[in-house]
């Protein structure tokens, strides 16, 4: 799901080759995260067959397949966009993704989504409080390495929810 969805998302924009989305998802989700054309072509050929998406080959001057998406490919991403995010290890990344081209979509449905995610980061803040207050109940040298990784966890989450409340002011000031 989460390859198809940053595709069809990236395509939403614009045609692209599958250089141009491999560098797109080291943006749009950091560094680490790098989507080998092993796995974008074969994509392209499934979402081709599937008609999401048309592959023009351009010759020269470097052959490459230049992807578009259809009306049905457009319709596969809402319906991908519409989809709860499940629970995971990628489920951050899925939310990243989302966020990035959620431009697509209505803007009750953007407030939707930026909802959700803060929801999430409710979460994350709760499940790492009460893992700081157990490791606190158990002193041992190692807890205390632990409750600073728990602080960050913390941080983290409590900046993109003030992220998540100023991007919304901002959709609403915009209309």
């Amino acid at each position: 799901m989460m390859n198809e969805l940053f595709v069809l998302g990236e395509l939403m924009e614009e045609p692209q080759n599958g250089y141009q989305l491999r560098t797109a998802m080291q943006v749009s989700l950091g560094h680490h995260r790098r989507i080998s054309f092993g796995v974008i072509y074969p994509l392209f050929e499934r979402l081709q067959k599937q008609g999401l998406i048309t592959l023009q080959v351009i010759e020269a001057p470097k052959k490459t397949k230049i992807a578009t998406i259809t009306d049905a490919g457009k319709d596969r991403f809402l319906e991908l966009m519409a989809t709860p995010i499940p629970a995971g290890a990628h489920n951050n990344d899925i939310f990243l993704i989302k966020l990035d081209v959620m431009q697509h979509l209505p803007l009750e449905r953007q407030l939707t989504l930026l909802d959700a995610y803060a929801t999430e980061q409710s979460a994350i803040i709760t499940e790492a409080q009460l893992a700081a207050q157990h490791l606190q109940q158990h002193d041992r040298p190692d807890h205390w390495y632990a409750a600073q990784k728990l602080t960050l966890r913390i941080a983290q989450a409590q900046v993109a929810q003030k992220w998540v409340a100023d991007f919304k002011q901002q959709l609403q000031q915009r209309g």
